[in-house]
């Protein structure tokens, strides 16, 4: 004779069979992901998702599904492989919580879908930016590819964030790297313009940004420079020196409003004054290159004092 113990029992699963099979087509293999999660074995459970899949294809669909497989990637991430930054199962999990915001019509899982969305962002900004604290230039593309996985998943999680001020440090940053690379590696254009399109990018947020100021004046006049001392032929013809000559006046005067809009913002910075009288001396205008160098004399002896 059943017991009311045991008949609760019944009643109890046959209820969470009877909703799980109106929902959708029951699936043991599920079941069994649910299992081994819940009891912590994430990558037991992680070797569960395609077998799930591809036996029970209707839960490619099931919101609930996508957010379980977010959990597991996410576990995994955090407990197994301590938060690497290269990690391949964080961008799992976002895929997943992404799938699952989609598919969940009636939004029960979306408050939770987007704050971890928002946690996630936060170690891929992380990563981006210990990248360019560390000056570490043989990882600068995976830093373009944290930040830009950052912008993503925050920009789903707070549709109305505004990123214009770490656009603003990330673009000079990255600006930076390219210029360090070019500095050791001179023959490579393609460092130089990267450089030169990232400090104009964060200038197109912030036009008074004073570092990327700074470096576009000194790298167009650096470049003029060596336009002369290094790239033109001691017996080159008179055509192609006359084309050089007009190539590095255009580098001297590119550098000109840079550097003067820097010296608005600190005009007792000797380097900086250096800087446009060495500029007016390469455009041959000796009036501005008299009046600046004797600011720079001023300079030194009130330093001196």
């Amino acid at each position: 004779m059943r017991t009311p113990k045991n008949i609760l029992s019944i009643v109890l699963i046959f209820g969470v069979f009877y909703n799980s099979i109106s929902q959708s087509t029951y699936c043991p293999e599920k079941m069994l992901l649910l299992q081994k999660y819940k009891s912590k074995a994430y990558e037991n459970a992680f070797g569960y998702i395609d077998t799930v899949l591809s036996q029970c294809p209707g839960q490619n669909q099931d919101a609930y599904f996508w957010h379980v497989c977010g959990f597991i990637n996410l576990d995994i991430f955090k407990f197994i492989e301590n938060k690497e930054s290269g990690s391949i199962t964080k961008l799992k999990a976002a895929d997943c919580f992404i799938k699952s915001i989609n598919l969940d019509a009636e939004k029960k899982y979306f408050d939770l879908n987007n704050k971890l969305l928002d946690y996630i962002s936060t170690f891929y900004y992380n990563d981006a930016v210990k990248i360019l604290q560390k000056f570490d230039m043989k990882n600068q593309d995976n830093a373009i590819s944290y930040y830009d996985s950052f912008k993503k998943l925050k920009g789903i999680a707070h549709e109305d964030y505004d990123f214009s001020e770490k656009d603003l440090d990330f673009y000079y940053g990255i600006g930076n790297l390219y210029k360090m690379r070019y500095e050791k590696d001179k023959t490579n254009k393609s460092l130089l313009d990267s450089s030169i399109n990232y400090f104009n990018k964060s200038l197109e947020i912030d036009p008074d940004q004073y570092s990327s100021n700074y470096n576009l004046g000194i790298m167009y006049h650096n470049l003029g420079v060596d336009l002369i001392m290094e790239e033109l032929d001691v017996d080159a013809d008179l055509e192609m020196v006359i084309l050089m000559q007009e190539q590095a006046v255009n580098y001297f005067s590119k550098s000109l409003p840079y550097l003067k809009k820097v010296y608005q913002m600190k005009p007792q910075e000797s380097s900086i004054v250096q800087g446009i009288a060495a500029v007016y001396y390469s455009l041959n205008d000796m009036e501005k290159h008299v009046e600046y160098m004797n600011i720079l004399k001023g300079l030194e002896s009130n330093s001196e004092e």
